[in-house]
């Protein structure tokens, strides 16, 4: 079964820069910025490793300004790509474990115009 198979969402091209909530377990210095983006998460570079199993609250980006949207994500997976550069040495896949309804609708509204 192939990767589109077996999600529910489509996935969208966006580099969006976020940012993860201080908590236990999130280096002070993370930066993220999504890949790619669906309803029910996203891929994201990150310059640090992180954890599976890792939950994190996190503000999107730029969602056709002034917009950004709140979620809870659960790291699934992180893996080095060492070709890459420093600030995006790591991907991490992320799915969303809480989404409020008004920012779930803000961010279908974002990818409905990719």
């Amino acid at each position: 079964m192939g990767d589109d198979e077996k999600r529910q969402h489509h996935r969208f091209m966006a580099l969006l820069e976020v940012r993860a909530l201080p908590g236990d377990r999130i280096p002070a210095d993370l930066r993220l910025a999504t890949l790619d983006i669906a309803a029910g998460g996203a891929r994201c570079a990150s310059n640090r490793p992180l954890d599976a199993g890792l939950t994190f609250t996190l503000v999107g980006g730029d969602l056709r300004k002034p917009a950004t949207i709140d979620v809870e994500a659960i790291v699934l997976r992180c893996f080095e790509k060492p070709a890459s550069i420093e600030s995006r040495r790591y991907e991490a896949a992320l799915r969303f474990t809480r989404i409020e309804a008004e920012d779930k609708q803000r961010l279908m509204r974002y990818l409905n115009t990719l």
